[in-house]
């Protein structure tokens, strides 16, 4: 199989540098394909994760009913929500994933592990991601945070606070200089 290099790779190469393949030489190859747009452990393309959990809606759905008998309606107020959603998903419709938090709620109505759900439509991740805590603020900030969220305080006041914090943030960060000691003159010591 005969190779077509490209210039920057003759010269490299040329240089005694390192030998990088390039995309041509690796299609040529074999080992990147035009037919399979994922390579590695990547996640499938969200169509495919959208019609899988599809498929897994319509499976649980039907085992509520039968064991339960609990029907989309029920499931829907338990979980706290709609009932159209339950039904976008095991139509699969829709052009986004659904929202993580409603798809924990929708297994937790059904006590049914959330890891199903999430090995589906995000494989990897097992769970919601858990908030961080918060910056330790020091109580100047503290005060000023307050203000910000106090319902009493005046748009105007509210307005001049965060400009006067963006103007405090774009200033340039100065350094200490050092003391230099002077001689006076005159002065004996």
């Amino acid at each position: 199989m005969a190779y077509s290099y490209s210039y920057v790779f003759r010269r490299s190469v040329a240089r005694g540098r390192e030998r990088r393949r390039t995309w041509r030489m690796r299609h040529e190859q074999g080992i990147v394909s035009t037919r399979e747009p994922y390579v590695g452990p990547m996640a499938p393309p969200v169509e495919v994760r959208r019609d899988a959990y599809a498929k897994w809606v319509r499976r649980v759905l039907a085992q509520a009913k039968e064991v339960r008998g609990l029907g989309v309606v029920e499931i829907a107020k338990m979980a706290g929500i709609g009932n159209p959603t339950i039904y976008r998903w095991a139509k699969g419709e829709g052009k986004e994933l659904p929202n993580p938090e409603q798809v924990l709620a929708f297994c937790d109505a059904l006590d049914i592990p959330s890891a199903a759900a999430f090995t589906i439509l995000w494989p990897g991740k097992t769970e919601l991601r858990t908030e961080a805590e918060p910056i330790p603020m020091d109580a100047d900030l503290q005060t000023l945070m307050r203000k910000l969220n106090d319902p009493h305080v005046s748009e105007f006041e509210r307005e001049f606070i965060r400009e006067t914090l963006r103007q405090l943030a774009d200033r340039p960060v100065q350094r200490e200089r050092p003391l230099k000691r002077t001689r006076r003159r005159g002065v004996a010591s």
